[in-house]
């Protein structure tokens, strides 16, 4: 076979089977951690991090409490905090407390794991109480002012929200049913309308694998998630990062059964640290819907939290 040819071949079978030249696995598009970057707090865990863009700004909010209460702390000492940088992978500097529990409300017991999302004019923050409350706040501006719900909005855990074209809403979320934590889809028709289940209220990951800490993007015509794979049953590491596609949003199948991430990070100057939990993973993409960072929280084995960001090599998933 000429030269020619064995080029052309390389060229155009990728393209024939529908296969990008770069990464087709998000791991592979991971690089190293930024060693200086992320988001740090003396003296408070670091846990659930979600970023938006606003003009030139990045805004992360994050799930925060005093440190010498350990992780356990969330129960009772979690609160919503902002913190802003002019770069994506920081360092971000705090800003202020958004969002904390209100005695004989639906989130009375805490304020944890936010997801902030833009819905037409309206900037959207997710966040749960209990397991299975989830409800939401809203304002006009980043900044706030905060409106917030009465009463919950989807008895599930840990959302994961995508706002679709049409302004309405699809929730990738958690809930415990028969031991096992199972993966379940609502959808409302806009943030603030009844958001109802879909389909038979079963686990939608295939052969009952469990999850937590879901991050969604739509990307190649399809669903995208990544998630904790709770126990390690499609990767064989317990919540090390398993990535997920769907095309109707209620059937699940893995990309690949490779972690995407382990409790071990690679640092840009060549170190290693092997951190006690590495959780609440979010995807950043920018406004091609290609996935720039990888932002997770890390726990040391003395107690100290952070959030670290990876870097990532304009990641598309492979159009299944």
């Amino acid at each position: 076979m000429c030269k020619l040819n064995r080029l052309l071949l390389c060229v155009l079978l990728p393209l024939f089977f529908n296969c990008s030249l770069s990464a087709q696995l998000l791991k592979d598009a991971l690089q190293p951690a930024v060693k200086n970057a992320g988001f740090k707090m003396e003296g408070y865990i670091l846990w659930c991090p979600s970023v938006i863009k606003v003009g030139n700004t990045y805004h992360m909010f994050a799930s925060r409490w005093p440190e010498k209460y350990g992780l356990a702390g969330w129960t009772t000492y979690s609160e919503v905090v902002r913190a802003t940088s002019d770069n994506l992978y920081g360092p971000y500097t705090f800003r202020e407390v958004v969002l904390q529990k209100r005695e004989g409300m639906w989130d009375k017991e805490r304020c944890h794991n936010p997801k902030i999302v833009e819905a037409g004019d309206k900037y959207v923050l997710y966040y749960i109480s209990t397991a299975n409350k989830t409800g939401y706040a809203w304002a006009n501006a980043i900044t706030g002012p905060w409106n917030r719900m009465d009463i919950e909005a989807i008895p599930c855990s840990n959302p994961a929200p995508l706002v679709k074209s049409d302004g309405s809403i699809y929730v990738f979320g958690r809930k415990v049913i028969n031991d096992v934590r199972a993966a379940l889809v609502y959808t409302a028709p806009a943030f603030n309308a009844k958001y109802t289940l879909q389909g038979d209220g079963l686990n939608i990951l295939p052969d009952n694998n469990e999850l937590e800490d879901p991050t969604i993007w739509w990307a190649s015509n399809q669903y995208n998630v990544l998630l904790s794979d709770f126990k390690g049953k499609l990767t064989g590491n317990s919540k090390s990062g398993a990535q997920y596609y769907s095309k109707d949003g209620l059937t699940y199948k893995p990309v690949s059964k490779d972690a995407v991430y382990t409790k071990t990070v690679t640092y840009d100057d060549g170190s290693t640290q092997t951190f006690s939990r590495r959780e609440r993973p979010f995807v950043y993409p920018n406004e091609k819907g290609e996935i720039t960072a990888l932002f997770t929280a890390c726990l040391t084995p003395e107690g100290q939290s952070w959030i670290v960001v990876n870097p990532v090599k304009k990641y598309i998933p492979p159009h299944f």
